[in-house]
């Protein structure tokens, strides 16, 4: 039967992402906070997974809130305010100097209306001199390595089966799983991401309360283009 998506598949989600480097992301997360130019800053993340950034960065600022819709996903990890929400609507009367998304969370916002909700939610939160930063999946990253998430396996008692495929019509990446659960049933998770065109994100951001302050290539000071297979945009309020 299917689910909501993050719920049954929290206790699988970090033996999938066993190689990503949290340390390198981490580090480049924070040097963008670094262009905030005050010692002592105030974070929000939105859709923070397992934590796992969280935990590394948490230490290094004032004050950091981590967010995600999955409370299956907040409740592996402490040591940090967590808020269960979506990032559609945001709960927040205070403002954050630092507002960030990781491993391209806001791919799962699939139509132009809710990703500049999105972003005017991620306004609203924002402190007027604040950062917004978060990175894209763009369509080479999906023709790439979709081939690479079509996997099985068991962790943690739990018996997984990924299968993954990129839409070109569509621009959909899907990622089912199917998941064998300790008591022997088996349910489902349909996860389905956006792969916007490159260009559609300024028109996006034109349409918002914020301005491209930098486009780079995910962990690169290069700037970002049609063929990247990430984007890493770095987005400022615009004045008025």
């Amino acid at each position: 039967m299917p689910s909501r998506i993050y719920s049954h598949l929290a206790p699988v989600y970090p033996h999938l992402m066993r190689s990503i480097d949290y340390s390198l992301w981490s580090d480049f997360i924070h040097s963008i906070s670094r262009e905030i130019k005050r010692k002592r800053i105030s974070v929000l993340e939105l859709a923070c997974g397992n934590g796992l950034i969280a935990g590394t960065l948490n230490k290094k600022f004032k004050y950091y809130c981590a967010t995600d819709l999955s409370k299956e996903m907040l409740a592996c990890f402490g040591g940090v305010d967590k808020v269960c929400c979506d990032m559609l609507a945001l709960p927040f009367k205070k403002q954050f100097d630092f507002i960030f998304s990781t491993f391209d969370s806001v791919n799962y916002l699939t139509s132009r209306q809710r990703f500049i909700r999105m972003l005017n939610q991620a306004a609203l939160c924002l402190a007027r001199d604040g950062i917004f930063t978060f990175d894209v999946s763009l369509e080479n990253n999906s023709k790439l390595y979709q081939k690479y998430l079509n996997r099985k396996g068991t962790y943690n008692g739990m018996k997984f089966l990924q299968k993954s495929y990129y839409d070109e019509a569509k621009r959909i990446h899907y990622n089912y799983f199917e998941l064998t659960l300790a008591n022997g049933s088996k349910v489902e998770e349909i996860h389905k991401q956006k792969i916007f065109r490159f260009e559609d994100y300024f028109s996006f951001i034109d349409d918002s309360d914020f301005y491209v302050y930098k486009c780079k290539k995910a962990f690169s000071e290069q700037d970002a283009s049609p063929d990247s297979e990430r984007a890493q945009f770095i987005l400022k309020k615009r004045r008025g």
